[in-house]
């Protein structure tokens, strides 16, 4: 088993170790960030209202969620080197870049916080303290565009590798080749969807209703935890619908889908349409914009694709690429020409 799981191929190898390294080094340098917070955010109780910490109990939980997105970077790794997918590798780029998006934004948010603080106001250690944590935010910053840069090049040397032997697998069938090609890409969608909706967003939406149960009992109603747990159940129904090519299953979940949809919609509304003070969603705006900004055309795409592989099911799904002829294909990749699914 330990075997199975150690990819073959230089370029294979290479990217592990990549993505093992950058899961190491951030998730490192971020928790060293996460401490300097909570430090910081117990000096800040000291002179201010708990309810103007709020930002900063905002900003730690997005960056435990930082450290979540980039163990996910690994997973999703892992799982595109045993599978062989050119779509799935893609999807990895796209992913790690959006980690990058991720360390701004963190960024962003705790410039906001010293306007909302006013920390040049305040004593000079407490500026001293925060100068440290931008100064350290910085590093992440540049690493990340280093991984990135990194991650783009990997992904074209490794997609010459994938393209070829997965066409080989499948022939010159057309129609069968898009309905391959069509079901792989919504695996990926979903395994993505899983992280935007499941992790991203309902994480920091009951991290809200934790931070603000004594002043707002009735935020978390009995119709929201029904969609949380339609969210939990869609999420299983959809894997359940790829792995056994199940319509039954992949009905209800796009009928779960549109309900997440509605149900992140109607939040970006709240959060831009009660402007005062009592808005709930006030110290979580910016990552919640961030996330639901990303979430929708994620939920859209895999909305329109769901319904497309819908409609394959009934004519067939090829079975999954042999794995150890594209492991061997890999050490023959120079002498052959690259062929693509597109």
């Amino acid at each position: 088993m330990g075997k199975n799981l150690i990819p073959e191929g230089k370029w294979s190898r290479i990217t592990l170790l990549w993505s093992f390294s950058q899961f190491i080094i951030i998730s490192v340098i971020e928790c060293l960030i996460i401490f300097q917070n909570h430090k910081y955010k117990d000096e800040i109780e000291k002179i201010k209202d708990k309810n103007e910490t709020g930002n900063l109990s905002a900003l730690i939980v997005y960056q435990y969620l930082f450290i979540v997105a980039l163990a996910y970077q690994l997973y999703l790794t892992v799982d595109t080197l045993l599978k062989f997918s050119t779509i799935d590798l893609i999807a990895l780029a796209i992913f790690n870049s959006m980690c990058l998006v991720y360390s701004l934004t963190q960024h962003i948010q705790h410039l906001q916080l010293d306007e909302f603080l006013k920390i040049k106001e305040l004593n000079s250690d407490y500026k001293k303290t925060s100068d440290k944590i931008k100064n350290i935010e910085y590093i992440v910053i540049t690493i990340m565009i280093m991984y990135i840069v990194g991650w783009w090049y990997i992904t074209f040397r490794l997609y010459k590798v994938f393209g070829w032997n997965v066409f080989k697998q499948i022939g010159a069938d057309i129609n069968l080749k898009n309905r391959l090609k069509l079901f792989n890409i919504l695996v990926t969608l979903l395994k993505l969807s899983f992280f935007f909706i499941d992790i991203l967003f309902m994480v920091q939406y009951f991290a809200i209703a934790i931070a603000i149960k004594d002043k707002n009992k009735d935020f978390i109603t009995m119709e929201k935890l029904v969609v949380a747990a339609i969210t939990v159940i869609g999420t299983i129904l959809g894997f359940l619908a790829v792995a056994k090519v199940n319509r039954l299953s992949l009905a209800i979940y796009i009928l779960m889908l549109c309900v997440d949809m509605g149900f992140i919609s109607s939040v970006f509304t709240d959060i831009y349409c009660k402007v005062d003070d009592n808005n709930p969603y006030k110290a979580y705006k910016i990552s919640l914009t961030v996330t639901i900004l990303c979430t929708i055309p994620l939920c859209l795409v895999t909305y329109g694709v769901s319904l497309i592989n819908f409609k394959n099911f009934g004519l067939g799904i090829p079975k999954s690429v042999n794995r150890s002829s594209l492991q061997s294909g890999q050490s023959v990749r120079s002498q052959q020409k690259r062929f693509s699914l597109e």
